[in-house]
């Protein structure tokens, strides 16, 4: 096991900061190509984007891996399973480009309160497609275990996001920029889609059409997971995109946004390496629970929470005591928000740890008790929060509401997973008994 999580996390992780770490440097670039403003109107245009497809992707990422990783072995389950997975995939890509195109200029005139936001957000839900794309494709690979087809192809989309962002920005200011990630973003999409047809050329492709038979039973399978997976999505990822969006309309300030941009971005990498090791160990764990094998289950979800919680509590520490340092490489105007950036490690420890232990409840399929126990009370306490006070107290309310949220969600999260443990290991022990009798 420790031999598994050793190999899948260090391919994942390559992919993993590869992907982030090229949307980190093409973001640093942005910031050095535009003035403090145009970059706070930039994040709030991609973060949009980034959030609208996320709800729409409806967890097809977790979907797709969860599934995948279940039926491995199994060729008809397999290819019916992508193929729902595939179809879903490219309606709401489209349904995703459409909604954001359409609303462009509601959104900018009447919540962003600011007119000229309304080409930018035209041209960002070009990106949505692709965004959604890469969810699919990543969740696909990592069910595979091909870590490191993923990491191969994060690696050289991460590289080719950059140098295009950044010559966007570059050549074209803020409009340049976001046309620079529309293209990053589809040519990752594509990148990935030609790493996923390679790592299935062996599993799946056949001429074999007997998994249509059993495409009606997996849709209804998938479902039962997809929904309320899917639906926790559509509550936590608006509330993400709220926050930004409130603190725009209470303050009126895109520098602001654009230091709250950036300390978000850094708790994200904080939080990587938890979502690293749980990705990477995921698929096991699932196969463990199928094959009702819970003592195997259990140690893998206990090596996923140590490691997590370690890792970040080292690295929120770093950034914590190097805060004004590490806010100045971004320039020197971004340093004022130090003392915001040490809280928001508060948070970051909270939501990796709470990462790691969700892996229980996903497993377990607890989906629908994770959004009334976890996300629900905190995404209202973050709401509140920054609804009540972001008009008096600017961006500190927007990270104080990711502290108690981050808080809250844990101590939801942590008493779910407990439960799921204890479920597992009952119905663990109903399978042995029924065996020995």
């Amino acid at each position: 096991m420790l031999k598994s999580l050793f190999r899948h996390s260090s391919w994942n992780a390559v992919a993993t900061f590869s992907h982030q770490g090229s949307t980190f440097v093409s973001n640093f670039l942005v910031i050095k190509l535009l003035d403090h403003v145009t970059y706070g109107k930039f994040s709030l245009v991609t973060l949009t984007a980034f959030y609208a497809a996320n709800v729409l992707q409806f967890a097809i990422g977790l979907t797709a891996s969860k599934f995948v990783a279940r039926y491995v072995a199994d060729d008809d389950r397999l290819r019916s399973a992508i193929w729902v997975c595939g179809v879903f995939t490219f309606a709401s890509g489209l349904v995703g480009f459409a909604i954001l195109a359409l609303s462009s200029a509601i959104l900018a005139r009447s919540v962003f309160i600011e007119p000229s936001l309304t080409w930018p957000l035209t041209v960002v839900s070009l990106s949505v497609p692709g965004l959604i794309g890469m969810v699919f494709l990543g969740g696909l690979l990592q069910g595979l275990h091909e870590f490191r087809a993923l990491a191969i192809s994060s690696m050289l989309s991460g590289l080719l996001f950059v140098v295009i962002m950044a010559a966007g920005a570059w050549m074209d200011g803020l409009i340049g920029a976001i046309w620079g990630f529309v293209a990053g973003s589809t040519i990752r999409c594509m990148i990935m889609g030609g790493a996923t047809m390679l790592a299935l050329r062996s599993v799946v492709i056949g001429r074999s059409v007997s998994w249509r038979k059993v495409r009606s039973e997996m849709s209804e399978e998938i479902l039962r997971f997809q929904i309320p997976a899917g639906l926790a999505g559509f509550i936590t990822l608006p509330t993400l995109w709220l926050i930004p969006t409130i603190l725009t309309r209470s303050t009126q300030n895109f520098s602001d946004v654009a230091l709250y941009s950036v300390i978000f971005m850094l708790k994200s990498l904080v939080v990587i390496p938890a979502s690293v090791i749980s990705l990477a160990l995921q698929p096991s764990a699932e196969k463990a629970c199928a094959l009702d094998q819970f003592e195997e289950a259990t140690r893998i979800f206990r090596a996923s929470s140590l490691a997590a919680f370690a890792f970040a509590t080292v690295a929120a520490l770093f950034v914590a005591i190097c805060a004004q340092k590490v806010l100045t490489v971004l320039g020197q105007s971004f340093a004022v928000a130090a003392f915001e950036l040490q809280l928001m490690m508060i948070a970051a420890v909270a939501e990796a740890t709470a990462v790691s232990l969700y892996m229980r409840i996903q497993a377990t399929g607890r989906m629908w008790g994770s959004i009334f126990a976890t996300l629900l009370p905190r995404d209202l306490t973050m709401l509140f929060i920054v609804t009540a006070f972001a008009a008096s107290y600017g961006l500190r309310a927007a990270i104080v509401a990711h502290v108690a949220g981050a808080t809250v969600n844990l101590i939801g999260v942590y008493w779910l997973s407990v439960k799921a443990v204890g479920r597992l290991g009952l119905s663990s022990g109903t399978v042995q008994s029924s065996r020995l009798s």
